[in-house]
């Protein structure tokens, strides 16, 4: 170490900065002017020491020395330091000395002048414009450069002088207006961020960025966005996610088109092609999975991201093509991640897919909402696109999945799970859940804990179960890694309801039929089940079992688990494949079957509902196991004997002293006899089927065959005989007995019938179904068991019926009780299926003279009918399969229903009621068919229709609807053209019913849609009805249709203008022009089709209202749309409504539903207008020079000319009618009570319109307030007499100024009502205070347009003050002595 080194050191290492300051000041000549350490002794020591361990201590101690007091000392500070620098930049040597070094180099910025500070600073500008590189530690130096300077009061730059915060916002102008490279972006970030900018700098900062992140690659827009959101913390969070969810939206959407232009040209589908898009995708997918990570952990940090994130989510709640996108899912999902908001951001998802649903609804029926919003949001798409991004690791996206899809399905559980946005939520989860399963299947732990914990706790689980049961078909073996929690789940088998229960054992069958495992455990489960408390649970034990006997063939040589309790566990081994693939002979089989119906045999022993669910199971176990028929039979045959007395002296063959007990109070039905003997018929006449087929069998087999067929063969020939055509006496009824729910001996009476009914309906079955369609002796017998069966049908009626009672009045007692017997038929629906088709159609296969004897039977076939409704009833409840069972049958009785209603309706003789009735009920089963069709078969909905309409050709769907409203059309015109169509009326009404309901599903803007509401709009034109329950729905199919075809039509206007006509003006004297278009209008009709169209404008505000909300949601966003083409349509709907509305309130309306309903419609017409006033509000909050459409003034000024004036005139008039109807005081009160809540509800929507529109005119300074009647304040309710008492009161005081008092009191008044116009609304309701507000903004004037301003003069008064005639005065002097009064007596504060 040379003398000169070792002086240098030894004056650093003694802090003697004078001495070092000296020597290096005087050695200054040696320092070359360049930016390096060169040619001279001193100038290489140092350099060497720099890039040596002691370099940060060596320049510590020179930058210490060197105190900027002289030029040289600055000077030669500024060369270390520069130099210093160099090194640092260059990253020579020991990466933790540069560190070290760039700490002291910041240490000492401090100690810089200004001067120097900005020569070092433009140094790094100098940097920056040439591009260089911009990593390593020496960039840190560079924020805290800026931050000395811009603490300083005052600087002097480039000979301008400015504050140091001037300085920095110049500084920061200036590297924005750079160019900028992706490196560059990177590097300055972070300085941004050591600057800590306040907004509006930052502002500028993300606006390059912004523009930065255009140009850049996938790959490098994860760091931008780290330092991004470092660079905002909490600032700006929402400005920067919107920034992000912008970006990745817009290039899934480039990538998108990418993809559907490449697909839409063939000829361009190369495999080149193919992998550059594959490439470009994933690494787009890589980077939002990196954005994503980067955001879920700084959210943790910084609450306010997430804060603002789901202020974004609400505020774009109405734009769900906004928030539906595969990297928004993401995000909001990983997000939610967050325990603290995981509720939060669910919930605002969930209530965005429902909004959207509910608008998708609302777009199916109305072209004015797809037309004024066509945008469409693929939510199902947008989903798998994220699950399938899930593929890349995002594990914390795909549990958020999980949680949304069971949100999703909660909605399904309420009590309007019926709702079509519900459903299709319930759908959406559908989709969303197995495809999870399938991708990720590590996920199927928490999937299937969540659903058994949904299934156990919720309300209504099937939504629940039918998910499990996808889950089971779709991804089998996922599902048995996991047979602990499906074992789990089967031990709550015996809590559930027998409908869940039900649909459970339904929706894990294909994991029974793959796993022996489950199955060995159903099966112990079952058993226990069967001897449970509950009912239910053994009910379901019973479905379980006989689930086995249609579905499991166990084909093996081992013996079975549940015939010996010491079945090897070595069967629940044995692999998928033998389960499934091994054959085994038939022994085996039959033995496990006989075995399962040994342990059903102690069913018998069980309460009847069980019973009832064992036979009425047993049919379709012998159609699955053919070889075991003779077995049930057998077993169900000794069964029915206990229970049968088959001596030829006994009349009734049903021994119903076995049958029903009675103990003590209680009456217990032992055997459901009726299903019994229909579970045995049907196993018989399928066993015969199958023999006549000529399948093959043993000759033992075929001997007990032939042994059971002749003993069930005698059974029933022997009940039938006793019982075709008996008498009430034979069978053991007493037509003078009792049959009263309330006593034993009534109810043991009622359950008999019961019995004896059942059984009724099981010997018709079983007659009918043996050949009674070509058989007359077989009709007849059919025919004279249903007389047999109605002659106890009505006993029980007429006996059930408690007779009226006097109250000790006289003229006055109790009404007569309606009859409580209610008894629901008990045959098979294939039966009455065919049945009713063999009543009702001329089918060449039956015997004529054996239909005819049916047709002949009228109350035969009114309880065919009723028997098929209360089975279509039940349909919601059905199992998947258990529909698809029943659909060929469902089909089979539309058809004939179809074709008997279009023949037989509105026959020449209405006085046959019988005819009536029947073809009335068949049309009523004929609506609830279609609406079954269009419900729960809409996948099938072709096929269906072209067997119901007898179609072979290919035609759509369209078409086969259309020929369904065709028919309709000729039912219509029949009925209306009808001489006397008085009693058919009401089957028009269900007519319609139909065409509404076959509308609905057809496409818009079809022809078929065309046709149907041409003719619909010229029956209205033309039809004269005086039946409003006919014309209302005609009516409200009209405009149905004419929303599905136009969406500016004019027909509530010209309705509304008939129906002023018809019900006359308000006021008495003043005529009203006759149109006369619409025929259908006439004095009958009018108030059912008011209703009809006050609910219609009822709809289109809805509709309108939901469209303000959407622009108002891109004026939040800032996203862009057609905001003209919306607001046309805004306004074009909201005149429309003005209109029909203006016409309603000048009508002379009936009071009741008419006027409570007109009401509600006004307040929400004005709602509605100063919802869109508001819009306008937040327009001139948000942009700089916005402007008022043209369109939108003119629907001011209608809404002011058309209700504001005439509103208040329609306000007296109810309230006038109330008076003149309110005879009876109950009436009085009631309506008092309910206009009471309208009134005042539409006053205050009233002065809330007019107090937006008065804030709206000062900000526009355009006078919105033209033909606008103001309103009065309504905040006190004056009480004449309570004032009239007071003042007598004091005149007993103070006679003199009685006088006085009394004569100002009556000028105060008559200028109270000068004022309002309307006496009776001023003084007897009230509104809020809000109406004072708008007449002291309004009386201070509003300027534009050529108009002067507008005044209001009235004033609040206090009751009891001394009044002069001239109003000024009494504003600006003093108010003379007034009495006192009690004020308490003279009125009420609202």
């Amino acid at each position: 170490m040379s003398k000169l080194q070792q002086r240098f050191r030894e004056l650093i290492e003694g802090s003697e900065w004078k001495e070092l300051e000296d020597l290096l000041l005087n050695t200054e000549e040696e320092w070359d002017f360049g930016s390096e350490f060169l040619r001279f002794r001193k100038s290489k020591i140092i350099e060497r020491k720099l890039m040596g361990s002691d370099g940060p201590k060596w320049i510590g101690g020179m930058l210490t020395s060197l105190k900027c007091g002289t030029r040289e000392s600055t000077s030669l500070r500024i060369k270390i330091y520069e130099n210093a620098l160099k090194h640092a930049r260059n990253e020579v040597g020991n990466n933790r000395g540069t560190g070290e070094i760039v700490g002291v180099l910041m240490l000492h910025i401090d100690a810089f002048p200004p001067d120097a500070v900005l020569t070092l600073i433009d140094q790094y500008v100098e940097y920056i414009q040439k591009g260089e590189t911009l990593q390593g530690r020496w960039l840190s130096v560079f924020p805290k450069l800026i931050m000395n300077l811009s603490q300083k009061e005052r600087l002097t730059v480039a000979g301008k002088e400015m504050s140091g915060e001037d300085y920095r916002y110049q500084m920061v102008k200036t590297l924005c207006d750079m160019n900028w490279s992706v490196e560059t972006a990177t590097s300055l970030l972070p300085v941004f961020r050591d600057l800590d900018l306040p907004k509006e700098e930052l502002q500028d900062v993300i606006y390059k960025v912004e523009g930065v992140l255009k140009k850049m690659d996938y790959q490098s827009v994860p760091p931008i966005i780290y330092h991004l959101i470092l660079l905002v913390k909490s600032k700006l969070p929402g400005r920067i996610l919107q920034i992000i969810i912008a970006y990745f939206n817009k290039q899934e959407q480039q990538l998108m088109k990418e993809r559907a232009n490449r697909e839409g040209n063939v000829n361009s589908m190369e495999l080149d092609s193919e992998t550059i898009e594959e490439s470009k995708h994933s690494d787009l997918t890589e980077a939002q999975g990196t954005v994503i990570l980067h955001i879920t952990h700084q959210a943790q940090h910084y609450p306010a991201l997430v804060r603002d994130f789901l202020k974004f989510i609400k505020s774009s709640s109405w734009l769900t093509e906004r928030v539906i996108t595969p990297f928004n899912l993401a995000l909001s999902l990983s997000l939610a991640s967050i325990e603290k908001y995981e509720d939060q951001i669910l919930e605002s998802l969930k209530s965005c897919i429902l909004k959207y649903y509910r608008q998708e609804e609302r777009s199916r029926h109305s072209k004015w909402l797809r037309e004024a919003w066509g945008e469409t949001c693929h939510i199902t798409t947008a989903f798998k696109a994220t699950i399938e991004n899930c593929i890349m690791g995002w594990d914390q996206v795909s549990q958020g999945l999980v949680h949304l899809g069971f949100k999703l399905l909660e909605s399904g559980g309420t009590l309007k799970g019926e709702t079509y946005s519900s459903q299709k939520a319930v759908s959406l989860a559908s989709v969303i859940l197995p495809l999870i399963l399938k991708k990720q299947p590590h996920l199927a732990a928490a999937i299937l804990s969540k659903i058994s914990n949904c299934i156990v706790s919720a309300s209504s689980p099937i939504q629940y179960i039918e998910i499990l049961g996808k889950l089971a078909k779709l991804s089998p073996l996922v599902l048995l890694e996991h047979s602990n929690l499906i074992q789990e789940q089967l031990e709550y088998l015996v809590f559930l309801p027998l409908l869940a229960a039900s649909h459970l054992l339904q929706a894990l069958l294909p994991l029974f039929k793959m796993s022996m495992g489950l199955k060995d455990s159903l099966m112990m489960i079952l058993r226990k089940m069967l001897f449970s408390k509950q009912v239910e649970s053994r009910q379901a034990a019973v479905k379980g079992f006989m689930q086995f006997l249609r579905h499991f063939r166990v084909m093996g040589t081992l013996p079975s688990s549940q015939a010996s309790m010491s079945f090897s566990s070595s069967l629940s081994a044995i692999s998928i494949n033998a389960d499934v693939h091994s054959v085994f002979n038939n022994s085996t089989n039959e033995a496990l079957c006989l075995e399962l119906l040994g342990i059903l045999r102690r069913c018998f022993s069980q309460q009847h509902e069980v019973k009832s669910v064992l036979y009425s199971g047993m049919y379709d176990v012998c159609r699955s196991n053919p070889k075991m028929i003779v077995s049930i039979l057998e077993l169900l045959h000794h069964q029915s004997k206990q229970y049968l007395d088959t001596r030829p002296v006994v009349f009734n063959p049903i021994d119903l002293r076995k049958i029903v007990v009675v103990q003590g109070d209680s009456v217990q039905l032992v055997e459901p006899m009726g299903d019994l003997l229909s579970s045995i018929g049907a196993c018989k006449l399928y066993l015969e089927k199958k023999r006549a087929e000529g399948a093959d069998e043993d000759d033992e087999e075929d001997e007990s065959a032939i042994s059971v067929l002749n003993d069930i063969c005698s059974l029933f020939d022997h009940v039938i005989e006793k019982l075709a055509g008996c008498g009430l006496d034979d069978i053991g009824f007493d037509t003078n007995g009792e049959y009263l729910p309330s006593t034993t001996v009534g109810e043991k009476n009622i359950v008999c019938a019961k019995v004896m009914l059942s059984v009724f309906d099981s010997l018709i079955e079983y007659s009918f179904c043996q050949g009674a369609a070509t058989s007359q002796e077989r009709m007849q017998t059919v025919i004279s068991l249903f007389r047999s069966q109605k002659k106890i049908i009505d006993l029980v009626k007429e006996k059930s019926i408690k007779p009226a009672k006097k109250d000790g009045k006289k003229g006055k007692g109790r009404n007569p009780c309606k009859a409580s017997f209610n008894f629901i038929g008990n045959l098979r629906f294939s039966v009455t299926a065919e049945m009713l088709r063999a009543s009702l159609s001329n089918d060449n296969e039956n015997d004529p003279a054996c239909v005819e004897m049916l047709m002949g039977c009228h109350d035969l076939q009114m309880y065919l009918l009723h028997v098929i409704e209360n089975t279509l009833s039940s349909i919601k409840a059905m199992t998947l399969s258990e529909r698809e069972k029943v659909l060929p049958h469902l089909k089979i009785v539309a058809k004939v229903l179809l074709h008997d209603c279009s023949e037989n309706i509105a026959p020449e003789d209405t006085s046959d009621d019988r005819h009536i009735q029947r073809v009335r009920q068949c049309l009523l089963v004929l609506s609830s068919l279609i609406n079954i069709f269009c419900k729960y078969y809409e996948s099938k909905l072709e096929a269906i229709l072209k067997e119901v309409n007898d179609r072979t050709d290919n035609v759509d769907v369209n078409r086969l609807l259309y020929k369904i409203y065709k028919k309709c059309q000729k039912m219509i015109l029949k009925i209306l053209h009808h001489e006397d169509n008085a009693p058919l009326l009401k089957d028009a009404c269900t007519v319609l019913q139909i065409m509404l309901t076959v509308s609905h599903h057809m496409e818009p803007n079809s022809e078929e849609i065309i046709e149907a509401q041409s003719w619909i709009l010229q029956l209205c034109k033309d039809q004269e009805l005086e039946h409003g329950s006919v014309a209302e729905p005609i009516v409200n199919l009209l405009l149905y249709l004419s929303d599905q075809l136009k969406a500016n039509h004019t027909l509530a206007r010209s309705i509304s203008r008939e129906l002023h006509h018809k019900l006359g003006h308000l006021e008495e004297g003043v005529s009203v022009e006759e149109i006369g278009k619409f025929k259908i209008v006439t004095e009958g009709s009018s108030s059912s089709i008011l209703l009809i169209l006050l609910n219609y404008v009822d709809d289109s505000l809805s509709l309108v209202e939901l469209l303000i909300s959407k622009i108002r949601a891109c004026l939040a966003t800032e996203e862009e749309c057609n905001a003209d083409e919306v607001e046309k349509s805004i306004c074009s709907k909201f005149t429309v409504s003005i209109h029909a509305v203006h016409e309603v309130i000048q009508s002379a309306l009936p009071l009741g539903t008419s006027t409570d309903n007109t009401l509600k419609v006004v307040t929400k017409l004005y709602n509605g207008l100063s919802l869109y006033v508001k819009y306008y509000l937040e327009l001139y909050k948000s942009k700089s020079y916005p402007q008022i459409s043209d369109k939108f003034e003119r629907l001011v000024l209608t809404s002011g000319e058309m209700l504001s004036t005439p509103i208040y005139s329609t306000i007296t008039y109810i309230e006038g009618a109330q008076k003149q109807a309110g005879k009876k005081k109950e009436v009085l009160i009631s309506r008092t009570m309910k206009e009471s809540k309208l009134i005042p509800s539409l006053i205050y929507a009233i002065e809330q319109y007019e107090k937006n529109l008065i804030t709206l005119s000062r900000k526009s300074k355009v006078n919105l307030m033209e033909g606008m009647k103001l309103s009065t304040s309504r905040d006190f309710r004056i009480m004449t007499s309570a004032l009239a008492e007071a003042l007598q009161n004091t005149s007993r005081n103070e006679n003199d100024e009685e006088e006085d008092e009394a004569g100002v009191g009556e000028a105060e008044e008559e200028n109270i009502h000068e004022e309002n116009g309307d006496q009776d609304a001023e003084n007897r309701y009230s509104g809020t205070s809000v109406g004072g507000k708008v007449k002291e903004e309004a009386s201070k004037g509003i300027k534009g347009k050529g108009q002067g301003p507008v005044k209001k003069t009235s004033k609040r008064k206090e009751v009891g003050d001394e009044n002069d005639s001239n109003s000024q005065n009494r504003l600006s002097t003093p108010p003379p002595k007034k009495p006192k009064v009690n004020k308490s007596k003279l009125g009420k504060k609202r």
